[in-house]
């Protein structure tokens, strides 16, 4: 739950967008521009998604709901124009902004009491974020402040992330920036971990992979290769512990992967460069077919795999405790795609999601999908979306509320509440328990 990351308004600039992903990460696939036919239509195609995306009406207000919880956070340290700013805006100083729940009882939000720019051309800015523990019912329980590198020298930097890490832990990272103008030198990456009182639990100074989906357990690739052949550290548990260590021969192919605690999966793409000719390449052409599989991999070595419709491309969320994938399929007929799992000699299972004019992801979820939350829009010029809630039982969302761009909110560990980050506020909120 990556990162700064933004879904295209199409299938086709989605799938540019997953294979750019997967070209910085392994320095495999790289992007290639077809003949001017299938360029010019990938072009129109762009412009007049670009023209519908013009005709917004200014959406009015709704009447906010009702919260359960409302602690006011500029008493403890939030500086008062924290909210004033536009979100998406290019940035050249990490900032922090979040709401992660550690489990059902506990949630900590954290934001960066530092600027969020330089007060003078010649000055770095020294970064420090608050990190602040509230029981469910808004009882202030821990205090942290952090110091982090912030400031980018002039390069463009993505927002600070904090997740839920293994064992109840807070996952704070620190990303890497330019420590002098010219860029010749960087800061390491690395990954703090908290426990429910803001205690240190570990440091890594590697850079993260990922996380698991179910336990949050940390994904760690051994040294940096542009080669093919992998190998992954899996920790699990408070402090982390190595539990199991992967080594992969990618397939040429290969696009998103993700691990699970107990095996793999991810995504390979054959792409039609002639006709009815499909190849395993690890160049990605603009505006050719695709042809993808989700491969799935337990950690016995057994494999299985579903072909997705010819055309679709998809992202892999989480691998779930019973070996079953979810993933999101980008489709042609819609910009929201399809929220799926993917089960071992079993039917896909289509899962409820967000209208098909709307763009997003599964932002927080329960480990077995029975609910997931997601911000959803696809207009940049508007400074709100929707934030949605869905049990996996109904079509229609637990929770379909107008929601601020620059707020942030979560949904608990076992469904039953979720917590907001908004217009200087913690915010909690209850769903109606399952049926």
């Amino acid at each position: 739950m990556k990162h700064v990351s933004k879904t295209s308004n199409s299938s086709d600039a989605r799938y540019v967008g997953l294979a750019s992903s997967a070209q910085q990460e392994s320095g495999i696939l790289r992007l290639v521009t077809m003949s001017w036919p299938s360029a010019a239509i990938s072009s129109i195609a762009i412009v007049c998604t670009l023209l519908a995306s013009c005709s917004r009406t200014q959406a009015q207000r709704e009447p906010e709901p009702t919260a359960d919880v409302r602690v006011d956070l500029n008493a403890l340290g939030l500086p008062k124009d924290f909210f004033s700013g536009r979100e998406g805006l290019a940035r050249t100083i990490i900032g922090y902004r979040f709401v992660v729940w550690l489990d059902r009882d506990d949630v900590v939000v954290g934001f960066n009491t530092s600027p969020s720019s330089r007060v003078a051309p010649d000055r770095i800015v020294e970064g420090s974020a608050r990190l602040l523990i509230f029981s469910v019912g808004g009882i202030l329980k821990a205090k942290r402040d952090v110091p982090y590198l912030a400031d980018g020298n002039g390069e463009l930097v993505a927002e600070g992330e904090a997740i839920p890490g293994p064992g109840g832990t807070l996952l704070f990272r620190i990303d890497s920036v330019n420590l002098d103008k010219e860029g010749r030198k960087e800061s390491p990456s690395g990954v703090l971990l908290f426990d429910v009182k803001l205690h240190d639990i570990a440091r890594f100074d590697r850079f993260l992979e990922q996380t698991t989906f179910v336990n949050h357990a940390l994904v760690f690739q051994e040294g940096f290769t542009l080669g093919r052949s992998r190998n992954y550290d899996l920790l699990d548990g408070s402090p982390p512990a190595q539990i199991r260590q992967w080594k992969r021969d990618w397939p040429i192919d290969a696009r998103d992967r993700k691990f699970g605690e107990h095996g793999l999966a991810y995504i390979t793409c054959q792409q039609e460069l002639r006709p009815n000719e499909y190849v395993s390449t690890g160049i990605v052409y603009a505006g050719a077919r695709q042809r993808c599989t989700m491969n799935a991999e337990g950690e016995d070595g057994t494999t299985w795999q579903v072909r997705l419709r010819d055309g679709d491309t998809a992202q892999i969320l989480g691998i779930l405790a019973d070996g079953s994938v979810a993933g999101e399929v980008s489709v042609k007929e819609s910009k929201a795609g399809q929220l799926v799992i993917w089960k071992k000699d079993q039917t896909t299972e289509l899962l409820p999601w967000i209208p098909k004019d709307y763009c997003g992801t599964v932002q927080s979820a329960t480990a077995d999908m029975s609910r997931y939350a997601v911000f959803a829009t696809c207009d940049d010029r508007s400074d709100d979306g929707r934030w949605m809630v869905f049990d996996r039982k109904s079509q229609r969302p637990l929770v379909n509320r107008q929601f601020p761009k620059n707020g942030r909110a979560a949904l608990s560990p076992d469904g039953s509440k979720y917590a907001s980050f908004e217009s200087g506020e913690l915010r909690i909120y209850s769903l109606p328990k399952p049926d």
